[in-house]
């Protein structure tokens, strides 16, 4: 009779709350409550005359009980769960028996519709017809209420329950506790659970009711409230309850979400204590307890132990354990874990590869990130350029030239371009060893592998020029610089400009050092500008007593101490902005640097220099006292 008829119907039931109790009605009566419980429950006219016509036969027959479930479940099979709420309205309006066991049916169909506001009106339609709920029913309904985050009520039905004289059992608490664990309401759950110990139900059904503990632990992991975790720990073991596997594996993931690395490790004993020996997942928690508490050694003794116990580390654990190696400088543990992820067929990514060189860069192992070069090759892990340009900084940073030239004929012949950088870098080792002429040929190569310099490439084979005192290159490589769009920062100015004002072993030409200062001299800060200059005159006055006595070099001297009142920009008699300290003691150097009575040619040179650097001590004294600065000013 089911099978026939209309369809589902409306989705729920909105007529009265409470069933017509008495059986006594006349046809006319009885139709009338018929059509009004078809129009609140939503259904069309054909399937509440097919309702009326099956109930009428029903009424003649006298089915019994089983057979009246086994008609419902047929209509809520069928997903006609307003047709079956009906139905069992209209059954009991014709007398025929509607036992607990057919609400619950219906209470079950609205509860998996997450209907719990129907599953409640099921409820008081039963209570209001004589029919006392049982454990089944109020565990629906408050698994229903759970379902809906409605805590307070479904925690009202567990009081109300009790009240009522129905005790509940661990499938009670355990779905209120489920329902906590959902909202996160550890409080809550907490009580939900000491009530469940006080009423005895934790022995229940037997070993399965470690679930609400396991539930409950979980909730707390999530919420980063390890310390209720043990609590609820505490709480399992003192009504004698042996956790399982999974309970641990709870707890330890809810030490590692609240970076309890040490709380982990006594889980992990309590495991060996219960005889509860760990698997994969115990051990993947406690490696990631590690790898967030930075302690990437616990972790590959870890490792170690699974691969004793022959337990399979996951390819996800691997990574995240070699990346958290390479970040805490672990440089021989990374390795270690290198070899366990060839044994699991694991491929490490090209950016773990640059990471593991890079960490042995700081930890100064030059072999350790030529082994890793070696570990892609056996991985066959293409390395990219990042990689090889992060072993070319490891040679660099070893200051082996060699090794670093041969990476980079391997990078060129895996079809890898090198960045500027991998060449600002081996200019720079060639500039510490003095070698600019390896400087200028790496510099060359540079430029035909096409690769643009920038300004960095530029101070760096200026720096490697001046380091090998070739200041004629190193004038040339500034020439190109500024041709290349690039200005040479202070520093680089500075060191040009006093190398070739020491210059040695050539005849210095009268005004060669004016033009680069007017090109280059703004390049430098206006407070040091003047310090500067007095640091190239000393310089002249020192080359020029290095060549046996050098008058044109003492000549420049003066033009260049002369062009300290001068400036561009800056009115006579000096620069506006000062440092005193630092031109006090360049005055000072200069002063120490002027050459004595001596002979007769250079005499003249040297007293003009002498007059420039006396013309400018006291236009200095007398700005520095207009400006109330004192010391410095009179020093000079």
């Amino acid at each position: 009779a089911a099978r026939q008829g209309g369809g589902g119907g409306g989705g729920g039931f909105s007529g009265s709350s409470t069933f017509p109790a008495a059986p006594s009605l006349d046809p006319t009566q009885a139709g009338a409550a018929f059509r009004a419980m078809a129009e609140g429950a939503g259904l069309n006219h054909m399937q509440s005359l097919h309702l009326q016509h099956l109930v009428s036969k029903l009424s003649v027959m006298a089915p019994s009980k089983l057979e009246l479930r086994k008609l419902l479940q047929g209509f809520l099979s069928q997903e006609r769960v307003p047709e079956a709420h009906v139905l069992i309205g209209m059954l009991r309006l014709v007398g025929l028996p509607v036992d607990v066991v057919m609400y619950n049916l219906l209470m079950t169909a609205y509860k998996k519709r997450r209907q719990w506001q129907l599953v409640i009106q099921v409820m008081g339609q039963m209570q209001s017809s004589g029919t006392a709920p049982d454990i089944v029913s109020y565990n629906i309904l408050i698994d229903a209420c759970g379902k809906a985050q409605q805590l307070d009520r479904a925690n009202e039905l567990l009081m109300q329950m009790q009240r009522e004289g129905v005790q509940p059992n661990a499938h009670t608490f355990t779905t209120i506790i489920n329902a906590c664990a959902q909202a996160p309401d550890l409080e809550l759950g907490l009580h939900v659970l000491e009530m469940m110990i006080k009423c005895g139900a934790a022995h229940d059904v037997g070993q399965s009711t470690v679930t609400p503990y396991t539930t409950l632990i979980r909730a707390c992991g999530k919420a980063f409230a390890v310390d209720k975790a043990f609590q609820v720990l505490r709480c399992m073991l003192d009504v004698g309850l042996k956790p399982n596997t999974v309970t641990f594996n709870c707890l330890i993931d809810a030490c590692s979400k609240s970076n309890e690395l040490d709380k982990a490790f006594q889980v992990l004993r309590l495991m060996y204590h219960y005889n509860n020996p760990p698997d994969a997942i115990t051990y993947t928690a406690l490696v990631d307890a590690c790898v967030k508490g930075q302690a990437p050694r616990r972790a590959c003794e870890l490792l170690q132990q699974m691969r004793r116990e022959d337990h399979g580390p996951s390819p996800t654990m691997l990574i995240s354990l070699l990346d958290a190696c390479v970040r805490g400088g672990e440089v021989d543990a990374s390795f270690e874990v290198l070899r366990a992820m060839g044994e699991a067929n694991v491929r490490p990514s090209s950016a773990s590869f640059t990471a593991l060189v890079h960490a042995s860069t700081r930890a100064r192992r030059l072999d350790a990130a030529f082994e890793a070069l070696a570990a892609m090759r056996r991985l066959k892990v293409r390395p990219a350029g990042a990689t090889f340009s992060a072993v070319i900084g490891a040679c660099v940073a070893a200051d082996d030239f060699a090794a670093a030239m041969g990476v980079l004929q391997e990078m060129l012949k895996s079809s890898e371009v090198p960045e500027p950088s991998v060449f600002n870098s081996l200019i720079g080792l060639c500039g510490k060893s003095g070698e600019g002429e390896y400087a200028l040929r790496i510099f060359a190569y540079m430029k035909q592998l096409e690769v643009i310099p920038n300004s960095t490439t530029f101070r760096a084979l200026v720096a490697a020029c001046l380091n090998a005192g070739d200041s004629a290159r190193a004038e040339q490589a500034v020439h190109e610089m500024a041709a290349a769009g690039w200005e040479p920062d202070a520093e680089t100015a500075e060191s040009l400009l006093r190398a070739v004002a020491s210059r040695q072993g050539e005849v210095s030409l009268p005004g060669r050092l004016l033009p680069l200062l007017h090109r280059f001299l703004p390049c430098v800060e206006p407070a040091a500008r003047g310090p500067l200059l007095l640091r190239l005159a000393a310089d002249l006055c020192e080359a020029s007593e290095r060549c046996g006595g050098d008058a044109a070099r003492l000549d420049e001297a003066a033009r260049v101490v002369d062009a300290l009142r001068f400036q561009a920009g800056a009115p006579p008699p000096l620069a506006p902005v000062l440092d005193e300290a630092a031109f006090g003691a360049a005055l000072r150097q200069l002063h120490a640097s002027l050459p004595p009575a001596g002979k007769p040619g250079e005499s003249a040179s040297r007293d003009r220099l002498r007059a420039a650097v006396e013309a400018v001590a006291a236009a200095h004294t007398a700005s520095s006292t207009t400006a109330a600065s004192g010391g410095a000013g009179e020093e000079a």
